[in-house]
């Protein structure tokens, strides 16, 4: 079942921040987060958005940073901000939305949907 498991974290995640979350499991982040996002994801959701009350400019700054969703197979991820370099690459059957990605995006993609806002 979606949301078996569900949790609530603020700041700054790490490398790998819910790499091969499996599916019935939710992370939702308010902050930011580090390289490698959602490695190997499969079928878990992740959803990283800066505080509600911040002067951040979502559309304007990096929310995660480079390959995120590498090889994920499986899931859904939602960033309110910029990916760093090569998000999605390897990605063959995460939805993911995002405001804007760095160079190399969705490369050697097989599967999966992404769309990028900005």
């Amino acid at each position: 079942r979606e949301d078996t498991i569900s949790v609530k974290l603020t700041g700054t995640a790490g490398q790998s921040f819910g790499a091969f979350l499996a599916r019935g499991v939710s992370f939702e982040l308010v902050g930011a987060a580090n390289d490698y996002v959602g490695k190997g994801l499969s079928g878990g959701r992740i959803v990283i958005r800066p505080p509600e009350n911040t002067k951040i400019v979502a559309a304007e700054s990096i929310i995660v940073g480079n390959t995120v969703l590498y090889g994920a197979t499986e899931g859904e991820a939602y960033f309110c901000g910029v990916a760093g370099e090569r998000f999605a690459v390897r990605n063959s059957g995460v939805a993911a939305v995002v405001e804007g990605v760095g160079d190399h995006g969705c490369e050697y993609m097989t599967g999966g949907i992404v769309v990028v806002i900005g």
